[in-house]
């Protein structure tokens, strides 16, 4: 569940908790901007200390990280990982990230230490499977048999 859900770019409990502000996961569509409530200043503030990114790291068959690694860009670290897992329909690790705004554009080069040693990885900004949803769902009714 966990590959699908990378594969596909949902995020999950690693990168939706109460320690990063809606702005900073990318989920302030969920937010009501059309009300005034307690914090809503702060919950709807876009200036915060990072975004959650979402990455394509280069596999080596051995460890895909589990979140936690460090993110860096230009050999200084600029982030965490706060997920990570291999996706096996697109033959990569993905991994979403809590880095600094400007090593968060698309297809920013950047390099994600898992054990102790520099992989490339890759800021995406789809989801690395099927980004446009044209894949067919198991959504429709199944009458049961009598």
């Amino acid at each position: 569940m966990n590959a699908m859900r990378m594969e596909k770019g949902f995020k999950g409990a690693g990168e939706l908790n109460n320690e990063v502000a809606l702005a900073e996961a990318d989920m302030l569509r969920f937010a009501r901007t059309d009300k005034n409530y307690l914090g809503r200043d702060k919950t709807l503030n876009t200036d915060g200390a990072w975004i959650c990114a979402y990455l394509e790291i280069e596999p080596d068959s051995v460890a895909d990280g589990h979140g936690g690694e460090a993110a860096m860009l230009d050999g200084k670290v600029v982030g965490s990982t706060a997920s990570a897992a291999f996706g096996p329909t697109v033959g990569t690790i993905l991994a979403f990230a809590y880095i600094k705004p400007q090593a968060a554009e698309r297809g920013t080069a950047l390099q994600v230490i898992v054990r102790g040693k520099p992989r490339n990885a890759r800021v995406l900004h789809e989801p690395a499977y099927d980004p446009q949803t044209l894949l067919p769902r198991a959504d429709t009714i199944v009458e049961p048999t009598q």
